[in-house]
């Protein structure tokens, strides 16, 4: 790997120079080795080749195959990363140091534990090897665990953006929980800029929920969703089909899962673009997601993915899944199976389900065991060397399991019987 060094850009934001990283000089993942993650050692993972633009990861595999394990280990790296460049080495060594210094101390284990996150994997990031090279606070680093359900607080005030991000600083895993406080302020600070005058803000923030309006919609499956906000008590109500009206505290399972991923990059990237007074900044960065697919339906898993990506175009999205609908929804994207080895690229957007299914889920075949053993069965009758014991077999077959056939799997077995007429 070459250690090129970036190329910056520099926005002036409150009388500071900010150091702004751009999608092209960013140092996205480029490649990991899987030192020990319990179930896998020793395996190097390619994300995409040098001078290519970024790719995403998808990582499938058997239960047990060490998925969970390695998406938090590379979590763990890339957060001790965006405190300060470096730090992931700096601490690997303090652990060390720590551990063999106190041989009688209680926190041994802990150190350990800590010290076997730490090494569990080794990444190599675009332009450099085991750290990310640029000490700059503007990129994004966020981890969202399988089991997810945003319960969002409730709000009896307005408060200041400035309060926001710092309970943010504090508590990583709050935004989901805040979103309803921050659409709030942004509703109450967009009346204060149309009342001083300053139609630009103004604009922006009009803009914002126009465009969330119009994902919800598509979320939802319904064009005319509208978002009203009650200033009364400081409640947003999503207008649904039929009539329905709900708050964010009562969507479905499905719904919740979804908008705790969606909701929290929002306020993330937002309020990014309101300190760096630039509403046009897409900021560059990490998403790690366990089990994207947790209680979305089909359609929903296929959709989850191309909606991120596009909201947050210079955002990495490093997953783990059980989906093949997952695995094959979005282009730009590696899909590697940590059970055996095996790399897609691109052609993983191409692949039909059963495909995935076979080569990176760990299906022996496409059809269910009912299917198999009516499978089973055709194979048999027609290999039968006597034609009207064949064909009483074949018209048994129908009338005993012909509820239980596909439209396909009918069809082969009046083939076979048109074949013995």
């Amino acid at each position: 790997m070459g250690q090129d060094k970036p190329q910056t850009t520099f926005a002036i934001s409150r009388h500071f120079l900010f150091l702004m990283i751009q999608r092209d000089d960013f140092p996205y993942l480029q490649s990991f080795v899987i030192n020990d993650a319990y179930a896998v050692k020793n395996m190097t993972v390619p994300v995409f080749a040098h001078g290519e633009p970024f790719k995403h990861l998808i990582l499938t595999g058997r239960n047990g195959s060490g998925k969970t394990t390695v998406l938090q280990a590379l979590n763990v790296q890339v957060q001790a990363e965006k405190l300060k460049s470096g730090e992931s080495i700096r601490l690997i060594k303090k652990y060390e140091d720590w551990i063999s210094s106190h041989h009688t101390d209680t926190r041994r284990s802990e150190w350990a534990a800590e010290l076997q996150r730490l090494t569990a994997v080794t990444i190599y990031y675009r332009g450099a090897v085991g750290h990310i090279p640029v000490d700059q606070p503007y990129y994004l680093v966020a981890f969202f665990e399988a089991t997810r359900k945003v319960q969002v607080q409730e709000v009896i005030t307005v408060s200041r953006d400035t309060d926001l991000a710092a309970q943010l600083t504090q508590n990583p895993t709050a935004p989901a929980t805040l979103f309803k406080q921050y659409l709030v302020n942004k509703k109450v600070f967009q009346i204060f800029e149309v009342m001083e005058g300053n139609e630009a803000a103004a604009q922006q923030e009009a803009q914002f929920f126009t465009d969330l309006e119009k994902l919800l919609a598509d979320v939802f499956s319904y064009p005319a969703l509208k978002l009203e906000f009650v200033r009364e008590n400081f409640e947003f109500y999503i207008h649904l089909a039929e009539g329905r009206r709900v708050t964010f505290n009562q969507l479905s399972a499905g719904f919740s899962a979804f908008l705790s991923i969606l909701t929290d990059l929002l306020l993330r990237v937002d309020l990014l673009r309101k300190e760096l007074k630039d509403y046009r900044y897409n900021p560059c960065g990490f998403v790690f997601i366990d089990e994207p697919e947790t209680h979305l339906h089909l359609e929903m898993q296929y959709q989850i993915l191309p909606w991120l990506t596009h909201l947050f175009p210079n955002l990495q999205f490093i997953v783990a899944t059980h989906s093949p609908a997952v695995a094959s929804s979005i282009k730009s994207a590696t899909v590697f199976d940590l059970s055996t080895g095996e790399v897609m690229g691109d052609e993983a957007a191409g692949s039909s389900y059963s495909e995935l299914m076979l080569t990176h889920f760990g299906v022996k075949d496409e059809y269910s065991n009912v299917a198999d053993a009516i499978l089973a069965d055709i194979n048999r009758i027609a290999a039968l060397p006597d034609p009207t014991q064949a064909r009483q077999e074949f018209l048994m077959l129908l009338e005993e399991r012909g509820r239980y056939m596909s439209p396909g799997l009918r069809l082969e077995v009046e083939a076979q019987l048109a074949g013995l007429e």
